[in-house]
């Protein structure tokens, strides 16, 4: 999910901190004349730790770090990273160098999905022609691939907001589909950054910040616009297929953005996919679906359930946090009284009861509202965590959680006597290891 990150601090005792950090390893020392005033010199020391880089100037600190890379021992980042794996890789970094992840500004932010190409990925890449009114320029850097980001007066990049679009299979074709497409999307402002609900590093670790991540990339994608080579349209009239095959100039569309009508190329758009959409199966509604399907994978597994829910003599793994503790003598009623949906302890409930309900949900968002926010993520990832019918979103979580455990198929799928566990994954307990 997140590519890379540049964290930024002017925390003096985390700056000394680094500087003397015994796992970092010298990489360089520069001194830069400032190009407006030949009196000012820049001084930059670089340490690193497993590729992250650890830039100090002389007031300021700032921490380069790409997490999928990280994931993958810096090798490639061309297979999925799911939303567990990025949090779970963060919490990583974040124990073994002690990083005060609140003291971190987030001051630059790539992040994006790898899928599959529905047609030959070289095609794919020539024909995005345009994001909003921005035209996907080519990146020498790597081979099919493209870049789409506003011009400023100046005539360089605006950093407000930039998308990547390219190859990831040509890239690293030992390890991804030749056809794998990678989506991106970067920003080096806050005023991008920091509506996504991410300021401080820290933030990172809030499953619901990737929600508005997929949202953001599912976003930006249905604003660009791909000239659709690749459809057969021989089912709409000669006529449409004229106007579409129009459509399909690039130098169409380069007079249409250049036109004095303001709103050319927004009309001219709509009128595209007005035609191509009479083929529901297009190239651009395919490669939707592929992305939106991708995305639903990657928010899986947000919490896992544990393989030892009850710890004799010790509080159990999932409810270290305060939900609720046991000793010996609550152990047997504590492994009737575990909801089968969400793997929450039912110690607030009545008597009786079978699965998490207000409740259980209220005091859950109170005590410990990262795992509230996992469990939103994971049941109500379809209606974006917004009620339709109800009137909050505890009493949409209780509903939602009602119908998966009375979904008989699941429960036949799994056997009576084990927990319907919608949250598959159970590789990392994220509900022990969010301990901090």
């Amino acid at each position: 999910m997140i590519d890379f990150l540049k964290l930024e601090t002017y925390t003096i005792s985390q700056i000394d901190y680094f500087k003397n950090h015994i796992l970092l390893n010298w990489v360089s020392d520069t001194d830069k004349i400032n190009i407006y005033d030949n009196e000012v010199i820049t001084t930059k020391k670089v340490k690193q730790y497993k590729g992250i880089y650890f830039c100090f100037y002389s007031n300021k600190l700032e921490i380069r770090f790409k997490p999928h890379y990280y994931f993958n021992d810096n090798l490639h980042n061309a297979n999925d990273f799911s939303i567990i794996d990025c949090i779970n890789t963060i919490i990583e970094v974040k124990n073994v160098l002690k990083i005060d992840l609140q003291a971190f500004k987030v001051v630059n932010i790539e992040y994006g999905l790898n899928c599959i190409s529905p047609i030959d990925i070289k095609d794919l890449i020539t024909y995005l022609a345009y994001h909003e009114k921005n035209e996907f320029r080519t990146d020498i850097e790597l081979a099919y691939s493209k870049k789409s980001y506003s011009v400023s007066a100046k005539g360089t990049a605006n950093e407000y907001k930039i998308i990547k679009a390219y190859a990831k299979g040509l890239q690293f074709p030992n390890n991804a589909h030749i056809n794998t497409f990678r989506f991106e999307v970067k920003s080096k402002k806050s005023r991008f950054i920091n509506p996504l609900g991410i300021n401080t590093a820290k933030d990172l670790l809030n499953s619901a910040i990737y929600l508005a991540l997929t949202e953001s990339l599912i976003k930006e994608f249905e604003k660009v616009l791909i000239l659709d080579c690749a459809t057969d349209y021989k089912s709409l009239t000669q006529k449409e297929q004229n106007k579409i095959a129009k459509y399909n100039n690039p130098m169409e569309w380069y007079k249409i953005n250049n036109s004095s009508n303001r709103n050319s190329f927004s009309k001219n758009k709509t009128a595209y996919h007005k035609l191509t959409d009479k083929v529901p199966n297009n190239l651009k509604n395919q490669l939707w679906q592929i992305i939106y399907d991708k995305l639903e994978e990657l928010k899986k597994g947000a919490i896992s359930q544990p393989k030892d829910i009850i710890k004799k003599g010790a509080d159990s793994q999932l409810y270290n946090r305060g939900i609720c503790t046991y000793n010996e003598t609550t152990i047997d009623t504590a492994k009737t009284s575990i909801c089968k949906v969400t793997g929450l302890n039912l110690c607030d409930e009545k008597e009786g009861a079978k699965y998490a309900l207000t409740a259980t949900l209220k005091k859950l968002k109170e005590t410990n509202p990262e795992t509230f926010e996992l469990i939103k993520l994971n049941l109500l990832s379809k209606s974006r965590c917004k009620p339709k019918f109800e009137q909050s979103e505890i009493s949409h979580l209780t509903k939602q959680i009602r119908n998966q455990y009375f979904n008989s198929f699941k429960i036949k799928q799994k056997g009576y006597n084990q927990p319907v566990n919608y949250f598959q994954h159970s590789q990392l307990n994220i509900l022990t290891q969010l301990g901090i």
